[in-house]
Formats: structure tokens, C-alpha cells, sequence
């Protein structure tokens, strides 16, 4: 099952949304208070088979005359799901276009649409509608749960116990045997109930392992049923899954929600939609690739097996889980005030974005990006940023939202781009030695996207050193010999400088104009030249460690164009 759409109205934190995923695999991201759990949680009020009890908090501004309304058309559906004696009489259309309709033709999807309704009583009403027909179709909790969703929020360890409920209770059937023998244990006061005995038991445990295995959960021995004393009597909730004789309940917080997804997601026959907040939430990096690459070959294997592969929907705030979920599966969630109408936008040029999720995928979760145009200026405001929050209330940039990342050279401008249809408030920093084309300029202008560059056909190297007194040349010229060696750069400058003996006056660039025909502006344009030309800052760590002696160049000189560049970014980061 997959959910093609996704509507939702007057719920907590969202007074209108309509979404409609297009993906069998979606990854939510969007500043905190977006909306992403409680986007999750609507989905999982219309389709689980859960009972939910509501109160006035769960209304959109605790306003109890607008009903709580959330409508789920799900796709992708399982053969009983189709049957006329179940709910196949309210079927309705998919088209290719994405479109919804209540007469379907032959090219369309079969979707199902089950609707919530919330009123000032309280009273949940799950329904199935379809407006060809006047009545809707109250769905029970046995017809939601042909829905298949599975949900993993927090710490929910109840699927790990034979419970009333519980998947390990549905993997197993019939218990008497094991009630009868917990009787037993229960009279011998603690003695051994021998609960691996029974086949039932023993099998779904073995089950369980092979479930949990698959999705990364660490097991220490071998899962098996076990009894838990003192935990709500002696019922079929007091036996458990144990690992090596401790109760799986007793598990890292990772291992424990990994288990218990797997264990649901297990139970689910035909493609279950899986909804995960917070994938990474007690998981080492490791884990969290391994969970999400797991999930996908499940989807690719029931795909290529000609069998539904049902859908995860996860939100996130880790740049691991987003860099292994992709940029395909990106949506960012942003909510507009004060009407709080909640979107979700997609990329429409991917390649940008897959090119911001290699190189720098935390700024994803930022509110505004400066984006900027390779390495050296992005090592470079990376260090220099550490300068501005003392000039700002002792407050970073990442304090209110901000974000620098790698533009990938050429690829800036599409990156900002494709950035601001996300809905992300960016800017570029620039040098200057090439000129963006009339059309970039004018997509920039409409997007609203600003262009931080030092002007006059000016690259980074150039904007520093003609900006840099003596003494920081000097300084820029002793930090690049530390980074690529004397040598290196004594060899450089010699091939641009032949009449200048570069090994003899190196310690004192302010004497250099004694032993050269050129004056001082001359030599800085030639050393920037061989700076730029032979790559001597062109790396993130080397450029950070380039911003102390560019603050205080800029600091010196703050009419000169790398410092005007400079302070327009920081005032934009700082808007």
C-alpha cells in the first residue's frame, strides 16, 4: 500500500495541508515546529487500526468549531483490500497525472479513501468515502487494519512482548498452551515456565531474529521467549523476547527500534507503509545507513518479485539519514504564518541538490543557505564566521538558522536555484573572474536571490593580497609555504618573477620592490596570479585556515572589496 495523497485539516499544528508524496520512499525535513511529526501522526489516525482518544490540544489553535477532518486515498492495494464483499465498492481513481476521481477508468490506479472526522464531542469517526456514493462506509478497526501501516515513534517496546495486541501475539495464534503453563509457573512461585518448549512460542521468536537481523538490530545470542515476573501479573504479556536470557525491553534504545520496526513491518503481508520519525533517534551512523538501505532493497525486491512494496514515509534532522535517503526522496516542510498552511515541496531539479547533499547535507536543515562558489570561500566563511558573534549579541549564525555551503564551482547558481523552489531563503558568495550570464542573472533577480562577488573581474586570490599590507602578505605567503612547502611555492613565484631572488628576500615581502621592477600592486597581481593558477588555497581546510589574517585584512582595509563582500554576507546571514 502506498498513500497517494494526504489531506488534512484543523489538526494541531496544521490548519490546511494537501500532499500528495509520489514516492514509494520520502524523506521529511523542515525546520522544528514545521509540522513533520504531526504529518506523520495524521497519517496514522486515518489508516492504524489503533483506537485514539482526542482533546481540544489536538485542534488547530484549540478551536473546537472547526472539525478535525484528515482524508488518506491510499494506492497500491492488497487483493482484500479490492474485494467487493470488503471495501472494493468504494474504489475510486488514480490517473497518471496525479488527479483523483470518483468514477475510474481503465488506466487508472484503484485507490481507497478513508477519512477521519474530529468534532467538538471528541468522537473520532473513521469512514470510508467516495462521492459517487451518498453514504460513506464506517470503517472498524479490522478494516483499517487492511491498511497495513506500521508506525515507529519513541520508544514503543510493546510489539517485543506476546501481549494482547502485540505482532509477536499475532505471529504465534493460539496460546492456550502457554497460558495454561503460566498458571503453572505462577503457582511454583518463579519456577521455571520452560516457555521455549513451545513450538509457537520458540518459532515466532526465531522469526522475530531474522526480522530484526535484516534491518540492522544488533542480537547478542539468539532471541527466545522467556518469562517477566512482576510485570502486570502472569499473563501473555509477561512473556517476552529475550536475548541471551535478558529481555530484549532491557536493549539499547537502537536495537530496541529496530527490532520492534521489524518485527511490525514482519506481520504485514502485502507492502506495509511504514512511517518512522526520527529514523536516527539511538542509532549509530552505521545503523542508520544500514536501516535505510535495507528498507529500499525491501521495496526493490517486492518490486521485482511483481509484489506491492509498500511505502516509508520518515522525517529526520540527521544529514546521514538524509545523504543515504537522496535527494528523489527529499521533501521540506514549511508552514506559513500566521495562517499556518503547511507545505511540502520536492526538488524539481535534482542534480543540484544530490551535488549540496554529497558535499555539505547538513545545510538541508537550515532556514537560509549562503551558498558559495568552491572551497577556498567556503573554508574561508566557515572560519570567519567564529569572528561575527561578537558583533551580533554573541549569537552564531547557526543560532538563527543559517547555513554556508559548498556550491560545487559551477554548479552555484543551479544550486541556489533549486534551493529557493524548495522554499529556502539563499544567497551566493562569489568571486569575480567570471561573469554569470544574462539569463543566470535574471533568475537569480527573480528568485529574490541575492550575489555577494568582490566586482571587477576579481578571484579570491586577488581580492586578498591586493587588500593585504606588506606585513599580511608577508603572512598569507608564510601560511601557503606551511601548507604546500617552501619549495613548492619558492619555484612558483620564481617561473612568474624571474628578475626577483625569492630565496633570499622570502622573510620580508616589504623589500621585495628593492630587487624588482615592480611596484608593490604589481607584485601582489603577480603573487595572486601563481596563487590562484598553482592552487594554493583551493581546499575547505586550508581556506579556513586562511580566515584569521583575511579577518584582519578586512578588519585594516574595510573599503576594499573582499571586505565589502564579506560584511553584505554577514549582514544577509544575520537579516
Amino acid at each position: 500500500m502506498q498513500i497517494r495523497q494526504l489531506r488534512i485539516s484543523n489538526f494541531r499544528g496544521i490548519s490546511a495541508l494537501e500532499w500528495k508524496p509520489g514516492s514509494p520512499f520520502c524523506c521529511l525535513i523542515g525546520a522544528g515546529d514545521a509540522g513533520k511529526s504531526t504529518l506523520l501522526d495524521a497519517a496514522e489516525l486515518a489508516l492504524s487500526s489503533r483506537w485514539f482518544s482526542f482533546s481540544e490540544v489536538d485542534f488547530f489553535a484549540c478551536d473546537i468549531s472547526h472539525p478535525i477532518v484528515i482524508e488518506a486515498t491510499v494506492g497500491e492495494l492488497s487483493r482484500s483490500l479490492k474485494s467487493d464483499e470488503r471495501l472494493g465498492l468504494y474504489i475510486r481513481g488514480w490517473t497518471a497525472d496525479g488527479e483523483l476521481r470518483d468514477e475510474p477508468e481503465d488506466d487508472d490506479e484503484p485507490v481507497l479513501t478513508a477519512r477521519l472526522t474530529v468534532d467538538a464531542t471528541m468522537e473520532p469517526v473513521w469512514e470510508l468515502v467516495c462521492d459517487r456514493i451518498e453514504e460513506p462506509r464506517t470503517l472498524s478497526n479490522r478494516d483499517r487494519a487492511l491498511f497495513g501501516l506500521v508506525r515507529l515513534a519513541g520508544e514503543d517496546a510493546r510489539h517485543l512482548a506476546w501481549g494482547q495486541g502485540s505482532i509477536l501475539a499475532r505471529l504465534t495464534g493460539d496460546n492456550k498452551e502457554a497460558a495454561a503453563r503460566l498458571a503453572d509457573a505462577y503457582r511454583a512461585a518463579r519456577a521455571s515456565a520452560n516457555l521455549g518448549d513451545i513450538e509457537a512460542l520458540a518459532d515466532a521468536a526465531k522469526l522475530a531474529e531474522a526480522f530484526a537481523k535484516g534491518l540492522g538490530s544488533y542480537v547478542e545470542g539468539a532471541y527466545e521467549p522467556g518469562l517477566e515476573l512482576g510485570r502486570s501479573g502472569l499473563s501473555s504479556g509477561s512473556i517476552a523476547l529475550h536475548d541471551r536470557g535478558v529481555p530484549l525491553r532491557l536493549a539499547g534504545l537502537g536495537t530496541r527500534r529496530l527490532a520492534t520496526l521489524a518485527i511490525q513491518k514482519s506481520a504485514i503481508s502485502e507492502g506495509a507503509i511504514v512511517l518512522i520519525d526520527e529514523i536516527e533517534h539511538g542509532l549509530e551512523p552505521h545503523r542508520i545507513i544500514g536501516a535505510i538501505a535495507q528498507l529500499k532493497a525491501d521495496q526493490v525486491k517486492a518490486k521485482e518479485a511483481g509484489k506491492p512494496g509498500g511505502q516509508v514515509l520518515m522525517t529526520t534532522h540527521s544529514d546521514v539519514a538524509l545523504g543515504e535517503a537522496g535527494a528523489d526522496s527529499l521533501r521540506v516542510v514549511q508552514t506559513s504564518r500566521p495562517g499556518r498552511v503547511t507545505t511540502i515541496a520536492r526538488p524539481n531539479v535534482p542534480d543540484p541538490i544530490r551535488a549540496l547533499m554529497r558535499f555539505t547535507p547538513r545545510a538541508m536543515f537550515a532556514r537560509r543557505i549562503l551558498v558559495t562558489e568552491g572551497n577556498t570561500e567556503l573554508g574561508l566563511l566557515l572560519g570567519l564566521r567564529e569572528n561575527w558573534p561578537a558583533r551580533h549579541a554573541n549569537r552564531p549564525i547557526e543560532q538563527l538558522g543559517g547555513a554556508i555551503a559548498d556550491g560545487n564551482g559551477e554548479q552555484a547558481s543551479s544550486m541556489a536555484l533549486a534551493l529557493a523552489g524548495l522554499g529556502y531563503m539563499t544567497a551566493i558568495y562569489r568571486d569575480s573572474d567570471t561573469v554569470l550570464t544574462p539569463f543566470t542573472v535574471a533568475a537569480l533577480a527573480a528568485a529574490g536571490i541575492p550575489v555577494f562577488e568582490y566586482g571587477g573581474g576579481l578571484n579570491t586570490e586577488q581580492a586578498m593580497f591586493s587588500s593585504a599590507s606588506d606585513k599580511l602578505v608577508q603572512e598569507l605567503l608564510v601560511f601557503a609555504r606551511k601548507e604546500r612547502g617552501d619549495d613548492a611555492i619558492d619555484n612558483n613565484l620564481d617561473l612568474k618573477m624571474p628578475d626577483v631572488d625569492i630565496a633570499t628576500i622570502k622573510g620580508d615581502f616589504a623589500a621585495w620592490e628593492l630587487f624588482s621592477k615592480l611596484d608593490g600592486a604589481q607584485l601582489r597581481e603577480a603573487i595572486a596570479e601563481v596563487a590562484g593558477r598553482k592552487k594554493w588555497f583551493k581546499d575547505q581546510r586550508i581556506g579556513r585556515g586562511l580566515a584569521p589574517t583575511v579577518w584582519r585584512i578586512a578588519s585594516e582595509n574595510p573599503v576594499s572589496p573582499l571586505a565589502m563582500a564579506l560584511a553584505q554576507a554577514e549582514a544577509w546571514l544575520y537579516a
